[in-house]
């Protein structure tokens, strides 16, 4: 199983590529702080996770979300690599977004899009993953 909850704040703003073709769809990448605790020194500490989300919830992402907001993401853990411009191989791992909820004074506004949202073409499991 694949899944992924996390509680956290934006650390910035989204930042949202939006489709330049009639079949593109849009791309929200933000980052979320996740605190992990008080070490024994009596500082916190964090990580800083990467996030994606497509098409609808991008669309929820980029109306509805702001840097400092609380949120509650629900999605899976999507793994890549690739090759950059010094030939070197780089490894990649992103939450994708399924849902995310706002964390509010008064509770969870819950950001659900319409329609499940609909991965695109390289963003599944392959048997090349593994």
């Amino acid at each position: 199983m694949n899944d992924v909850r996390l509680f956290g704040t934006l650390t910035k703003d989204p930042y949202i590529r939006h489709a330049e073709k009639e079949d593109g769809y849009d791309v929200a990448r933000f980052n979320l702080r996740v605190d992990q605790g008080i070490r024994e020194d009596g500082k916190s500490y964090a990580d800083n996770i990467r996030l994606v989300a497509f098409r609808k919830v991008a669309e929820l992402v980029e109306k509805k979300l702001k840097k400092d907001m609380a949120v509650i993401v629900t999605g899976h853990i999507h793994s890549s690599s690739y090759t950059n411009r010094d030939g070197e191989n780089v490894f990649s791992q992103d939450i994708v977004v399924d849902k995310i909820d706002v964390v509010t004074e008064i509770g969870l506004e819950p950001m659900e899009p319409e329609a499940m949202q609909t991965l695109p073409e390289g963003y599944g499991c392959s048997e090349n993953d593994y």
